[in-house]
């Protein structure tokens, strides 16, 4: 297997699954995350930087006792609050109950914002850019913003993508999953496999995006490559799925009293 070389935004607890247990087809690694510091070891480069769709300094929002709600966007608590009550059913019960307190602003950092194309054309002008041809992206709302900055990326040599997607405005200003999705199709994109809706209110999911007509024999062998590692899974083509023991653990996690449920 010829390693591929890929993109990561919003890199905090690096690669994940897929990846992270296919190390062999890992090849170099270009890393952004504005709460760590920039470094380069080997084949992996990490900007302490965030990806969107212009380059200047931005306010970076940290809520949620881990920083994992963190965004670009602020959280959307009005919405919720007007929502919450269809949606308490859907998705985690405690996840939903605590998503007030957890999306509340901790802090607000300023952060340097690149979009990627202009991170490549320097690095590419420096003679120092790998063609990279996979983008994964966890920002927590803002992936429409990061596609609007690589769009020569993804034109030239972008071959796949994985993105979290919201079909709920968690967060203000973001671009809701459908949207994305008709605007990576009119560039060639299709949807190959997804996580199915997870998180808050199964607000969220991870997609991936394949080219659908590679063109030429080194992209169809890539797409063809991506594919296998993923192993879309059954007629939802379901991606990213939990071993079985972790599933049935949540399922009964989700079926237990409230009361007993709170003691968790």
């Amino acid at each position: 297997m010829r390693p591929i070389d890929l993109i990561d935004v919003g890199a905090v607890g690096g690669l994940g699954p897929p990846w992270r247990d296919h190390p062999q087809a890992v090849g170099h690694v270009l890393s952004f995350e504005p709460t760590q510091p920039a470094q380069r070891e080997g084949r992996r480069s990490t900007y302490d930087s965030a990806i969107w769709h212009r380059n200047g300094r931005a306010r970076f929002f940290i809520s949620g006792d881990d920083g994992s709600g963190s965004s670009l966007l602020r959280q959307n608590p009005a919405w919720v609050a007007a929502n919450g009550a269809r949606l308490a059913h859907q998705g985690d019960r405690w996840l939903n109950r605590t998503w007030q307190e957890r999306s509340r602003i901790r802090k607000v950092l300023e952060v340097e914002v690149r979009s990627l194309d202009s991170v490549l054309g320097e690095l590419a002008a420096a003679g120092d850019c790998p063609r990279f041809r996979f983008l994964k992206s966890d920002t927590q709302s803002g992936e429409w913003f990061v596609l609007q900055g690589a769009q020569e990326f993804l034109a030239r040599d972008c071959v796949g993508l994985e993105l979290e997607l919201f079909r709920y405005p968690l967060y203000r200003g973001m671009v809701l999953e459908d949207d994305v999705k008709a605007w990576l199709a009119e560039r060639g994109f299709r949807v190959a496999g997804w996580s199915g809706y997870q998180a808050s209110f199964a607000s969220q999911a991870d997609y991936l995006f394949l080219r659908a007509a590679p063109r030429d024999a080194e992209e169809q062998a890539l797409v063809q490559t991506i594919e296998t590692l993923y192993a879309p899974a059954g007629a939802e083509r379901l991606i990213k799925q939990p071993p079985w023991l972790d599933r049935l653990k949540g399922a009964v996690k989700r079926r237990l009293p409230e009361a007993l449920l709170a003691r968790l």
